[in-house]
């Protein structure tokens, strides 16, 4: 029997607590929390989101 790595276990709770949060909410609801997710962890890292592959960051 193949043993879960320690942070292999903690990516799976990380996956089943996001699932919790999200799993009765509409598809846009769920979109907007992505968003928004992602909008804090750019800010806290310091990172641009761009909206297309194609813009130039500036």
């Amino acid at each position: 029997m193949k043993t879960i790595n320690p942070i292999e276990q903690e990516v799976n709770q990380i996956r089943l607590a996001i699932y919790d949060k999200i799993k009765d909410m509409t598809p846009a609801q769920v979109t907007e929390y992505y968003r928004k997710s992602g909008e804090a962890t750019a800010k806290k890292y310091g990172f641009k989101i761009i909206e297309n592959a194609n813009e130039r960051a500036k």
